[in-house]
Protein backbone atom coordinates (compact mmCIF):
# COMPACT_ATOMS: atom_id res chain seq x y z
CA UNK A 1 0.00 0.00 0.00
CA UNK A 2 2.96 2.66 0.85
CA UNK A 3 4.45 1.57 -2.05
CA UNK A 4 1.20 2.59 -4.87
CA UNK A 5 1.26 6.17 -2.78
CA UNK A 6 4.66 6.92 -3.51
CA UNK A 7 4.67 5.99 -6.60
CA UNK A 8 1.33 8.20 -6.87
CA UNK A 9 3.48 10.78 -5.55
CA UNK A 10 5.88 10.61 -7.65
CA UNK A 11 3.71 10.45 -10.50
CA UNK A 12 1.76 13.52 -9.48
CA UNK A 13 5.39 15.51 -9.35
CA UNK A 14 6.14 14.57 -12.76
CA UNK A 15 3.02 15.81 -14.62
CA UNK A 16 3.00 19.13 -11.85
CA UNK A 17 6.11 19.60 -13.16
CA UNK A 18 5.49 19.32 -17.01
CA UNK A 19 2.07 21.58 -16.36
CA UNK A 20 4.08 24.20 -14.94
CA UNK A 21 6.80 23.99 -17.61
CA UNK A 22 3.73 23.97 -20.26
CA UNK A 23 1.81 26.81 -18.83
CA UNK A 24 4.73 28.59 -18.85
CA UNK A 25 5.36 28.18 -22.73
CA UNK A 26 1.78 29.02 -23.49
CA UNK A 27 2.97 32.06 -21.66
CA UNK A 28 6.15 33.09 -23.66
CA UNK A 29 3.88 32.19 -26.87
CA UNK A 30 1.31 34.62 -25.39
CA UNK A 31 4.40 37.04 -25.06
CA UNK A 32 5.51 37.27 -28.23
CA UNK A 33 4.00 40.35 -30.13
CA UNK A 34 2.31 39.81 -33.85
CA UNK A 35 2.93 36.01 -33.59
CA UNK A 36 0.75 35.51 -36.98
CA UNK A 37 3.97 36.84 -38.49
CA UNK A 38 5.78 33.86 -37.32
CA UNK A 39 3.25 31.29 -38.43
CA UNK A 40 4.53 30.90 -41.95
CA UNK A 41 4.71 26.92 -41.22
CA UNK A 42 0.85 26.72 -41.79
CA UNK A 43 0.42 27.14 -45.69
CA UNK A 44 -2.58 26.83 -46.80
CA UNK A 45 -1.56 23.73 -49.01
CA UNK A 46 -0.05 22.01 -45.86
CA UNK A 47 -3.57 21.61 -44.66
CA UNK A 48 -4.88 20.71 -48.02
CA UNK A 49 -2.28 17.93 -47.83
CA UNK A 50 -3.59 17.29 -44.38
CA UNK A 51 -7.09 16.90 -45.40
CA UNK A 52 -6.18 15.35 -48.56
CA UNK A 53 -6.79 12.03 -46.30
CA UNK A 54 -10.75 12.59 -46.60
CA UNK A 55 -10.72 12.33 -50.27
CA UNK A 56 -13.58 9.91 -50.13
CA UNK A 57 -15.59 13.30 -49.76
CA UNK A 58 -14.40 14.32 -52.83
CA UNK A 59 -11.92 17.27 -53.94
CA UNK A 60 -14.37 20.09 -53.60
CA UNK A 61 -15.04 19.32 -49.47
CA UNK A 62 -11.74 19.21 -49.09
CA UNK A 63 -10.97 22.93 -50.63
CA UNK A 64 -13.65 23.83 -48.56
CA UNK A 65 -12.48 22.47 -45.47
CA UNK A 66 -8.84 23.67 -46.11
CA UNK A 67 -10.34 27.41 -46.82
CA UNK A 68 -12.30 26.77 -43.43
CA UNK A 69 -9.49 25.63 -41.11
CA UNK A 70 -6.65 28.12 -43.04
CA UNK A 71 -8.93 30.71 -42.36
CA UNK A 72 -9.08 29.60 -38.49
CA UNK A 73 -5.98 28.34 -38.21
CA UNK A 74 -5.18 30.40 -34.89
CA UNK A 75 -8.45 29.15 -33.10
CA UNK A 76 -7.46 25.52 -34.09
CA UNK A 77 -4.02 26.17 -32.90
CA UNK A 78 -5.69 27.58 -29.65
CA UNK A 79 -7.74 24.55 -29.38
CA UNK A 80 -4.81 22.16 -29.76
CA UNK A 81 -2.46 24.05 -26.68
CA UNK A 82 -5.60 24.15 -24.93
CA UNK A 83 -5.93 20.05 -25.13
CA UNK A 84 -2.45 19.24 -24.44
CA UNK A 85 -2.92 21.56 -21.12
CA UNK A 86 -6.12 20.14 -20.31
CA UNK A 87 -4.23 15.88 -20.76
CA UNK A 88 -1.32 17.46 -18.12
CA UNK A 89 -3.74 19.31 -15.92
CA UNK A 90 -6.29 16.18 -15.53
CA UNK A 91 -3.64 13.79 -15.12
CA UNK A 92 -1.69 16.23 -12.54
CA UNK A 93 -5.11 16.66 -10.55
CA UNK A 94 -5.98 12.41 -10.90
CA UNK A 95 -2.39 11.83 -9.44
CA UNK A 96 -2.57 14.47 -6.66
CA UNK A 97 -2.16 12.80 -3.35
CA UNK A 98 -5.70 14.53 -2.11
CA UNK A 99 -8.20 11.88 -2.70
CA UNK A 100 -10.65 14.79 -3.00
CA UNK A 101 -9.00 16.32 -5.62
CA UNK A 102 -8.37 13.07 -7.34
CA UNK A 103 -11.88 12.11 -7.30
CA UNK A 104 -13.17 15.62 -9.00
CA UNK A 105 -10.01 15.41 -11.20
CA UNK A 106 -12.11 16.46 -14.43
CA UNK A 107 -13.70 19.37 -12.38
CA UNK A 108 -10.19 20.56 -10.90
CA UNK A 109 -8.69 20.41 -14.48
CA UNK A 110 -11.62 22.19 -16.29
CA UNK A 111 -11.80 24.93 -13.61
CA UNK A 112 -8.08 25.64 -13.60
CA UNK A 113 -7.48 25.14 -17.43
CA UNK A 114 -10.51 27.87 -18.45
CA UNK A 115 -8.97 30.23 -15.48
CA UNK A 116 -5.37 30.09 -17.23
CA UNK A 117 -7.11 30.70 -20.39
CA UNK A 118 -9.04 33.53 -19.16
CA UNK A 119 -5.33 34.89 -17.27
CA UNK A 120 -3.55 33.94 -21.16
CA UNK A 121 -6.14 36.48 -22.69
CA UNK A 122 -5.58 39.12 -20.13
CA UNK A 123 -1.88 38.54 -20.69
CA UNK A 124 -2.14 39.39 -24.49
CA UNK A 125 -4.02 42.42 -23.59
CA UNK A 126 -0.93 43.87 -22.90
CA UNK A 127 1.04 42.54 -25.06
CA UNK A 128 2.01 44.75 -27.84
CA UNK A 129 1.47 43.21 -31.22
CA UNK A 130 -1.22 41.01 -29.74
CA UNK A 131 -5.16 41.39 -28.48
CA UNK A 132 -7.59 39.76 -26.48
CA UNK A 133 -10.20 37.26 -27.93
CA UNK A 134 -13.16 35.84 -26.44
CA UNK A 135 -13.54 33.75 -29.84
CA UNK A 136 -9.72 32.52 -28.64
CA UNK A 137 -10.95 32.21 -24.72
CA UNK A 138 -13.93 29.97 -26.29
CA UNK A 139 -11.59 27.69 -27.99
CA UNK A 140 -8.85 27.36 -25.35
CA UNK A 141 -12.38 26.35 -23.01
CA UNK A 142 -13.12 24.03 -25.93
CA UNK A 143 -9.64 22.39 -25.87
CA UNK A 144 -9.78 21.97 -21.96
CA UNK A 145 -12.75 20.47 -22.23
CA UNK A 146 -12.29 18.37 -24.76
CA UNK A 147 -9.35 16.82 -23.16
CA UNK A 148 -10.83 16.60 -20.08
CA UNK A 149 -13.60 14.18 -21.23
CA UNK A 150 -11.50 12.18 -23.17
CA UNK A 151 -9.33 11.69 -20.22
CA UNK A 152 -12.20 11.23 -18.14
CA UNK A 153 -13.60 8.12 -20.17
CA UNK A 154 -10.23 6.95 -21.03
CA UNK A 155 -9.79 6.37 -16.94
CA UNK A 156 -13.63 5.62 -16.83
CA UNK A 157 -12.63 2.64 -19.62
CA UNK A 158 -9.53 1.49 -17.98
CA UNK A 159 -11.37 1.03 -14.44
CA UNK A 160 -13.83 -0.81 -15.99
CA UNK A 161 -11.79 -3.13 -17.92
CA UNK A 162 -9.58 -3.96 -14.52
CA UNK A 163 -12.75 -5.28 -12.48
Amino acid sequence: MIKNYSHLIDLFKIFLLLTIVYALFIFFLSSIGDIGSQAGFLKKQYIRDFLAIFEVFGSDTIDELSSIAYSNYDKILHFIEYIVLGVLLYLTMYYSPGSFTRKYAAVFAFIIGVLFAISDEIHQFFVSGRSSSVLDLIADSIGVAFAVVTMYVIFMIRGFMKH
